[in-house]
């Protein structure tokens, strides 16, 4: 069979759930197509440090992270951009004026920083570490996430995001990261001298819109957003109930 290359979103596609453990079903699923001879890489929005643990976890070599500007390439880090820098810090002078509790990732650790001395009791512990600075806004050099506690679904967004990407996060907040999968997936192809007709992607939320290309095929999870589905070339089962298994069986790929 000729060889594809496989790209799976993450957290809700391969990692279902609240606790986003890779059920076993699915871990068998990759570890067969590994040993068919296909190619196994993550496309996450997560920053690459968070994202590269589970990929080592799981046998993957390489992997787009960070929405797409990131690209890990045999373990080593090819390229890990910032946000437009700018209008973030622009941003955050906005939300800072009308109150609206925000805090920022600004290296590759987990680990953010805020001007909000209470922002870790707004719910969201994902990043343990947190400090607070006050004067950090202007001399950030980079971003590669902010995260705003702010519930879109109960008030309107007081603060003009410009051409940032947002994303509806967890409950009552909002998170601007990148949404660039499919340059990372053209990226990698490249580096690799493998076509882009050979690529299959998973995914099932709205920053895997970018990566459901018609010059590859795009697999929705059941569970996806239903504007992704639209995308797709084929909707599968929910993550936790086969989906993936499902998917290649149905293409004939396991």
């Amino acid at each position: 069979m000729r060889k594809k290359y496989f790209f799976f979103d993450l957290d809700g596609t391969l990692a279902p759930g609240i606790y986003k453990i890779v059920p076993a079903d699915t871990r068998q699923a990759l570890q067969a197509l590994q040993a068919a001879g296909h190619e196994v890489v993550l496309a996450t929005g997560r920053l690459q440090i968070d994202a590269w643990a589970t990929a080592q976890e799981l046998g993957i070599r390489h992997m787009v992270s960070d929405g797409g500007k990131g690209l890990t390439i045999d373990g080593q880090v090819r390229r890990l951009e910032s946000l437009p820098v700018n209008p973030c810090k622009n941003l955050l002078h906005a939300l800072e004026k009308v109150g609206i509790p925000w805090a920022a990732v600004s290296e590759n650790k987990m680990e953010r920083w805020t001007t909000d001395p209470d922002f870790s009791q707004y719910g969201d512990h994902y990043f343990m570490n947190q400090f607070v600075s006050a004067e950090a806004i202007d001399a950030a050099k980079v971003f590669y996430k902010i995260f705003i506690h702010h519930d879109p679904n109960t008030d309107p967004f007081p603060v003009n995001t410009g051409d940032l990407p947002v994303v509806p996060y967890a409950k009552r907040f909002l998170l601007i990261e990148p949404m660039e999968k499919g340059r990372g997936i053209e990226d990698l192809m490249s580096y690799l001298g493998a076509p882009l007709e050979d690529v299959v992607v998973f995914g099932d939320g709205l920053n895997d819109i970018h990566m459901f290309d018609p010059r590859w095929t795009s697999i929705a999870m059941g569970n996806a957003r239903e504007e992704l589905k639209v995308h797709a070339d084929y909707i599968t089962a929910n993550a936790d109930q086969g989906g993936i298994s499902q998917a290649l069986r149905h293409y004939g790929w396991l």
